[in-house]
């Protein structure tokens, strides 16, 4: 009764966590193709952004725009646009020159901060904007894939960028069927039904195996060198001593960059599964990354985590219920081997191209190597012998 009462008023509604059935953690109306006409001009910049860092003219464009209200942006879909691009536009800035900028203009960091407390994520490119929200679909009656998709906005632009970004577009995508067999799978613990336990994680475990061969396809169409020395730095973070948003305060602020960490789908996953990362190069960094996630995404992690224990109820039953034990590893393995793929990855993406003697670090600001390393042994320590 416990458990059961647990669930209740949690996890039966998962539009309450805005989260599709369908889509997962992508949004359930397509991200827009265009602001008001009043932030036009936002619109333009955004369009034109590869030209003006290839001119070297982005930072005296910027320093020229005017500061525009976000009082016309009337609804999530135009708030989600407006941060992706003034997110980006603030990006560039920083990174546009060889020498980092140590600060953000009024016209664009007043806006930005405003709209990051709005929607509840910090003032700079986040996964949960350069991901979740700026995709299209090439023909809107079809699914959301990669044969069909392209991207709202880029930085630098071409094939490569792209394709970086909608390789995790696909794999929330494809990842959405996992979120609502995994809440399946926790009522039907509460109900001590096994045989539904069973029958769920089987869904999940196929889910993962297809999102791992999702992004097994990042080498189709991304090349490593391209990613390091073009795509890479504009996703970077900036770390101590910060920078300065004008307008809104003269402290400067730190903040990581974009990171796959931040997806709430692989956090979910996670939690679901009873994965739990306690070393000090694990932990603070994954808590930390759900501040850069939408508040309603954080709070879905943490309503399945407070659920039913899935690995508990697995173990209760490892003596009469094998197959139950077996699909549960299946599960943890899928997941254990996406990890140790993406950690392959950013080795070849981040390692191999850096400057020889230099410290390769990912988007995110950490020292991925240590950090992948050992969320994929923390995630094949929870299978159950």
């Amino acid at each position: 009764m416990t458990q059961r009462r647990r669930t209740e008023g949690h996890l039966d509604d998962l539009t309450r966590y805005q989260v599709d059935p369908v889509r997962g953690f992508l949004p359930t109306q397509d991200p827009l193709e265009k602001l008001p006409r009043f932030y036009e001009v936002w619109d333009s910049l955004g369009a034109d952004l590869a030209a003006l860092l290839m001119t070297g003219r982005l930072r005296r464009a910027l320093e020229r725009l005017p500061l525009l209200s976000i009082e016309k942006l009337r609804n999530g879909g135009q708030r989600e646009r407006a941060i992706l691009i003034l997110s980006v536009l603030a990006n560039a800035y920083v990174w546009a020159d060889a020498k980092p900028a140590t600060r953000i203009p009024k016209s664009i960091a007043v806006p930005l901060c405003q709209l990051a407390g709005l929607v509840g994520r910090p003032p700079i490119t986040t996964y949960a904007s350069i991901v979740l929200n700026n995709w299209r679909r090439l023909d809107e009656a079809e699914s959301i894939e990669l044969s069909n998709l392209a991207c709202r906005q880029l930085f630098v632009g071409g094939l490569d960028e792209q394709w970086f970004y909608l390789i995790s577009v696909e794999i929330e995508a494809k990842g959405a069927p996992a979120l609502s067999a995994l809440v399946a799978t926790q009522q039907a613990i509460s109900a001590g039904r096994a045989d539904d336990v069973w029958s769920h994680l089987k869904t999940v475990a196929s889910v993962i195996g297809s999102i791992r061969d999702t992004l097994m396809r990042m080498y189709e169409n991304c090349d490593p060198h391209i990613f390091y020395y073009r795509i890479r730095p504009y996703l970077t973070g900036w770390n101590a001593p910060g920078v300065v948003y004008e307008g809104v305060t003269d402290k400067p602020l730190k903040f990581y960059g974009g990171s796959a960490a931040q997806s709430p789908l692989i956090q979910a996953l996670d939690a679901a599964l009873g994965v739990r990362h306690t070393d000090q190069d694990t932990n603070p960094y994954l808590l930390e990354m759900r501040r850069y996630m939408s508040p309603r995404h954080r709070q879905f992690i943490e309503a399945v985590e407070r659920g039913p224990s899935i690995r508990q109820f697995v173990l209760d039953r490892q003596g009469t219920h094998e197959e139950l034990c077996a699909v549960y590893n299946g599960c943890v393995r899928f997941l254990e081997e996406f990890r140790r793929k993406h950690m392959e990855m950013a080795v070849r993406y981040i390692t191999h191209p850096a400057p020889k003697g230099g410290e390769a670090q990912g988007t995110g600001g950490t020292k991925f190597s240590v950090f992948l390393g050992k969320a994929v042994k923390e995630t094949r320590d929870q299978l159950i012998e």
